[in-house]
C-alpha cells in the first residue's frame, strides 16, 4: 500500500441505471489490487429520460456502496447541453460541442436555472435514498459564482478540473487529475499515451485523482491500462474517498 501522505482518489464518472452495471465489475476488479475506496459520480435524469428510481438495481447497489464508506456525488442532473445561445463565443462554442461533445450542461446557464436543475438532482437521488456529499459538474464546467448556491443547498465539496473546493470552508486543494477521452479512437489512442505519461506528471503531488468513465471500461485495452495505472499509483499512495480525504485536510 502507498504511503500515508499521498492519496489516490478514484472517481466513476456518469454513473446510471444502464452504466453501473460496467462500474461494478470494474470495482471488484480494483478490489483484487487494494482499492476498496471508491467516488461515484451519479447523474439522476441520464440526458432527460433516464431516471434513478429508488427500487431499480442501479440505487440499491449505490445505496450498498455508500453504507460501506464510498462517497456519492451529484453529477449534474441531465449530463446534457441543449439548445445554443444568442451571441455565444467561439471558446464556449468549443467547449459545448468538441471538448464535451454537447455535455457541457452548466455552461452558460441563468442563476435561476442552474440552481433548478440542482435542486432537482439533489432531490432524485435523496429521493433513492443516497445522500450526496457533493456536486461536481459534468467536464467540470461550473461557474465559479455558482458555489454559493451549492453552499446554500448544504454540499460539502466540488471539483474543477485541477482542484477540490471546499464549499462550506471556502478553500481549495491542488489535486490534479489524469482522465482518458474514449468516445473515439483518435481520443482512445492518444489517452492510452497520455494517461501513464500523466501518472509521471503528477508523481510528487500529495492526492492525484483518477477519473474513469464508462467508455473506458468498453474498451479492453484502456481498461487493462487503468489498472496498471492504478496498481503503479498505489505504490506511493493510499486510496481514498474524495469526502474521507478532504475530511482529513479539513476541507
Amino acid at each position: 500500500m502507498g504511503s500515508s501522505n499521498k492519496a489516490l482518489i478514484v472517481s466513476f464518472h456518469d454513473v446510471t441505471p444502464v452504466t453501473y452495471n460496467a462500474f461494478s465489475a470494474f470495482a471488484e476488479e480494483l478490489a483484487a489490487v487494494g482499492v476498496f475506496s471508491l467516488t461515484w459520480l451519479i447523474v439522476p435524469l441520464w440526458h432527460g429520460h433516464l431516471l434513478l428510481p429508488p427500487e431499480s438495481p442501479c440505487a440499491q447497489y449505490l445505496r450498498t456502496r455508500q453504507a460501506h464508506g464510498d462517497t456519492m456525488i451529484l453529477h449534474g442532473l441531465t449530463h446534457r447541453k441543449t439548445g445554443r445561445p444568442l451571441g455565444e463565443s467561439f471558446k464556449n462554442f468549443i467547449i459545448r460541442r468538441v471538448y464535451t461533445a454537447r455535455e457541457s450542461e452548466f455552461l452558460h446557464l441563468r442563476e435561476d436555472i442552474l440552481r433548478r436543475k440542482i435542486r432537482l438532482g439533489k432531490a432524485i437521488l435523496e429521493g433513492a435514498g443516497i445522500g450526496p456529499t457533493g456536486f461536481i459538474a459534468p467536464g467540470w464546467i461550473f461557474p465559479p459564482d455558482g458555489h454559493g448556491i451549492l453552499k446554500e443547498m448544504g454540499f460539502l465539496l466540488t471539483e474543477t478540473y485541477g482542484h477540490i473546493h471546499g464549499v462550506q470552508t471556502n478553500r481549495s486543494v491542488r489535486a490534479p487529475v489524469i482522465t482518458a477521452s474514449s468516445r473515439a479512437l483518435w481520443r482512445t489512442v492518444l489517452s492510452r499515451a497520455l494517461v501513464p505519461a500523466l501518472r509521471h506528471l503528477y508523481s510528487d503531488a500529495v492526492v492525484v485523482r483518477v477519473a474513469i468513465h464508462p467508455a473506458d471500461l468498453h474498451d479492453s485495452a484502456m481498461r487493462r491500462l487503468w489498472l496498471e495505472v492504478i496498481g503503479k499509483l498505489l505504490g506511493r499512495r493510499e486510496p481514498r474517498t474524495l469526502s474521507s480525504w478532504a475530511a482529513s485536510v479539513g476541507l
